[in-house]
């Protein structure tokens, strides 16, 4: 049976995330101490004091759910000799594989992160936009009203759950033509449209970022957003990273995906078990084995 480790994205966040880890991990605190170093700011303190509202900038949302997840990575990996198949991650997520997969340095995700998140926020800013969540509407209908209607997917999630981006100006007069469409919508507290055109002015300068940092061959295949896919070449999963900022995230088809090549157990290393949710809407008979704090390492059974 294969296993694959995923990581989480942004809306994982929650105040005091990793102090656990670093109270009762000597390998967790040396990389929250690096990654603090790096960052030129205490970072750390933001994820086990900050509250939710001060979680909820993406400057700072972003890199803090990087270094938890980092942090429980670095301690799985030092706990437990377990062969990985395929690493994936939810948006966001997909920088920690980059990480764990050893295709940059800790110092240049850390570096990426923080400019991806700047860049990001600076582009919903140029482009007002937002997100929202659409639940109970088939995906090829919704992708039907995209068309019709003029928004965008964003993430497809699982079978019933779909984000799309659109204009803050067309916010209400498209959220009246999907109501009646759907059975539930809900609006992301997020600063911009992220995963569409709405991110151009961001990806653009991610490139330029991206160009001066050193991209490896990953050492476990990542299975990416964009493709739905496992790539190993540095220049593919550079690639897939920009378009990804721009195109939909396929979650639920990189879940089916690894199901299909084999995998049985899915290690979600992060902040909160949000991935869990959606797995089980997608493939609900997958085990799902949450990383997040040292405790879940003492009763790991696999």
């Amino acid at each position: 049976m294969k296993k694959a480790i995923i990581f989480p994205g942004q809306g994982s966040q929650y105040s005091g995330m990793g102090r656990e880890l670093y109270d009762n991990s000597p390998r967790a605190r040396d990389i929250f101490h690096k990654i603090d170093e790096i960052c030129g700011f205490s970072l750390s303190s933001k994820c086990f004091e900050a509250g939710a509202d001060e979680l909820k900038d993406t400057s700072v949302q972003q890199l803090a759910i990087l270094a938890v997840s980092i942090a429980a990575f670095e301690v799985f990996r030092e706990s437990r000799d377990i062969d990985i198949d395929f690493l994936s991650g939810l948006s966001l997520g997909e920088y920690t594989c980059i990480y764990a997969g050893g295709v940059v340095s800790l110092e240049d995700v850390i570096v990426l992160v923080r400019e991806r998140a700047a860049a990001m926020a600076d582009a919903g800013c140029r482009n007002p936009s937002a997100m929202l969540a659409i639940i109970g509407i088939e995906r090829k209908r919704l992708q039907q009203l995209a068309e019709e209607i003029g928004f965008f997917i964003a993430n497809i999630n699982s079978p019933n759950q779909v984000v799309i981006s659109l204009s803050r100006s067309e916010k209400e007069k498209i959220k009246g033509a999907l109501e009646p469409e759907c059975s539930r919508i809900v609006e992301l507290d997020v600063s911009g449209g992220f995963h569409s055109p709405f991110m151009d002015p961001a990806k653009n300068y991610l490139e330029n970022v991206m160009s001066s940092l050193e991209f490896r061959d990953s050492s476990v295949p990542i299975v990416s957003n964009f493709t739905s896919r496992p790539h190993i070449k540095a220049s593919e999963i550079k690639n897939n990273l920009l378009k990804q900022l721009v195109s939909p995230v396929l979650w639920n088809d990189c879940v089916e995906y690894m199901t299909g090549e084999g995998v049985g157990v899915l290690f979600e290393i992060g902040p909160s078990k949000v991935l869990r949710g959606l797995v089980r809407k997608i493939r609900p008979g997958l085990k799902v084995v949450n990383i997040e704090k040292n405790k879940d390492l003492e009763n790991l059974d696999i």
